[in-house]
């Protein structure tokens, strides 16, 4: 009996000796596999972030930060305006005859806003409308949100500028930025976790 299960041992043995090489080597390959699939997917992931980050979020933050930082000089200018042309007033004798030709700066001043707007602000707006929808499979769920608003904000101003919507209407329908600063802020907030992500920084 001893000699029985003494044989039957070294068969088993014999056959592990066949058997785990085998099971050793079909499990690794199915490690490796299993990495494999793991590393196409975070590159494929990387690559998509790129893309995102490339052709969506920083073209749309450049825009928007452009006309950010004109329209803040533009009220700068504005503001400063008032007092200046007051204190012109307040150091000539009334009646203020010359007043037009020292009011022709500030009047030109209007101009330049206002053509500014037109021809550099408006079609900065535009760029950024065109980029969201053409590139809306980029967005995040949380940007894709403010498609509707900002084509809102963007539709109101070429109306105004058509005169095909009166300046009251436009009023009583909260036509302001501010609206959009939410916006702006899932833009920068996104960047930085997009860019986090790619650094490897983000879990």
């Amino acid at each position: 009996m001893d000699q029985f299960v003494a044989q039957i041992l070294n068969n088993l043995i014999d056959l592990l000796k066949i058997v785990l090489p085998s099971a050793m080597t079909l499990f690794a390959g199915y490690l490796g596999y299993r990495y494999g699939i793991g590393q196409l997917k975070r590159q494929k992931r990387l690559e998509f972030i790129e893309k995102q980050l490339k052709y969506f979020y920083s073209p749309l933050i450049g825009c928007a930060k452009r006309i950010r930082a004109k329209s803040e000089l533009r009220y700068e200018i504005s503001k400063a305006s008032d007092p200046a042309w007051r204190k012109i007033c307040d150091e000539h004798p009334q009646p203020f005859l010359d007043h037009e030709k020292y009011f022709e700066p500030f009047k030109k001043s209007i101009m330049y806003n206002n053509r500014q707007l037109r021809e550099e602000l408006i079609p900065l707006y535009d760029k950024m409308e065109t980029i969201f929808s053409e590139n809306l499979w980029l967005a995040n769920p949380s940007t894709i949100i403010w498609y509707s608003e900002f084509n809102r904000f963007v539709d109101l101003w070429h109306r105004w500028l058509d005169e095909s919507i009166p300046t009251e209407v436009i009023q009583e329908m909260n036509h302001t930025e501010e609206r959009l600063l939410p916006f702006y802020k899932e833009l920068e907030v996104q960047i930085e976790v997009l860019r986090s992500e790619l650094s490897g920084k983000s879990t």
